[in-house]
C-alpha cells in the first residue's frame, strides 16, 4: 500500500495540466490580504467567442480551445510577491513543462511553459509582470495557434466585464 500511494504522489505532479495550475496556485498561494481577480473561460463560451468574432484568426484560435484561465493583481507590492510565488509553483510542480519564452527586461518580466500532450492538445502557463507592476497568469488549453496568443490575449484585455469577475 505504502508503494502505491508514493507511486502515486511522485506522478501526481505529471498529472497536473496548465488549467489546473490555477487551482493549484490558488489553494497554495493566495492570501485575502493580497486580493486576486480569477476569470475561467470554458469550452462553450469560447465556442460562443468564435462564432461572434469578426476576425477569421481568432476565430477560428478560439473555436479551437478547451479553455483560458487568467489571474491578475492590481497591487504593485501584490504582483511582485505572487510573481515569484508562480513561478517558483511552475518550476516546482510543473517540470515536465519547458519554458519555451523567457524575458527579464528592466520593469518586465514574463515565462511561458508548454507541454504538448498531443497535436490535438497542448497546455500552456504564462507568467507576466509588466511594466505597471500589473501581475498576470494565463493559462491556456486546446490547439494552440501561437501566431494568435498575442492577438487573443489582446481581445481578452479589450473586454473589461471579463476581467472584472473575481473569485
Amino acid at each position: 500500500m505504502r508503494t502505491i500511494l508514493f507511486a502515486w504522489l511522485i506522478a501526481l505532479p505529471a498529472m497536473v495540466s496548465a488549467s489546473d495550475f490555477v487551482t493549484l496556485f490558488m489553494e497554495r498561494c493566495a492570501e485575502g490580504s493580497r486580493p486576486l481577480n480569477n476569470v475561467n473561460i470554458g469550452k462553450d463560451m469560447l465556442h460562443q467567442m468564435a462564432e461572434n468574432a469578426t476576425d477569421e484568426t481568432l476565430k477560428e484560435a478560439f473555436g479551437k480551445l478547451n479553455s483560458i484561465r487568467i489571474i491578475s493583481s492590481d497591487s504593485k507590492r501584490d504582483s511582485r510577491h505572487y510573481f515569484r510565488k508562480a513561478d517558483e509553483l511552475v518550476r516546482e510542480a510543473y517540470a515536465d513543462y519547458r519554458e519555451v519564452v523567457s524575458v527579464n527586461e528592466q520593469d518586465t518580466r514574463i515565462s511561458v511553459w508548454l507541454k504538448e500532450v498531443s497535436d490535438e492538445e497542448q497546455h500552456l502557463i504564462l507568467l507576466s509582470l509588466d511594466e505597471e507592476g500589473k501581475f498576470t497568469v494565463i493559462t491556456v488549453t486546446g490547439v494552440i495557434d501561437f501566431n494568435s496568443i498575442a492577438r487573443l490575449s489582446g481581445s481578452l484585455k479589450d473586454k473589461p466585464e471579463l476581467m472584472e469577475q473575481t473569485n
